[in-house]
């Protein structure tokens, strides 16, 4: 689930609206994979979650880490 974006700076007003387009599409993207990994890890029973090595009250803290700083669940 890693994905990566870059962005290079440009004077013109165009260039600066598509960049602020582009940063918005960026969040509300990893805003779906966070609230869907969430989903995901909450479906799983206890057993699973302890099989990848997380508790059930970790999971959004788990899932916010993996989604926004490409942090695996296992550690």
């Amino acid at each position: 689930m890693s994905h990566t974006q870059t962005f290079e700076g440009r004077d013109g007003l165009l260039d600066g609206l598509f960049s602020n387009y582009a940063e918005a599409k960026v969040e509300h993207f990893r805003r779906r994979i966070f609230s869907k990994t969430v989903r995901d890890l909450e479906k799983l029973d206890d057993v699973q979650l302890a099989d990848i090595g997380i508790q059930r009250d970790q999971i959004k803290r788990r899932a916010y880490e993996s989604v926004y700083h490409n942090k695996p669940y296992r550690q």
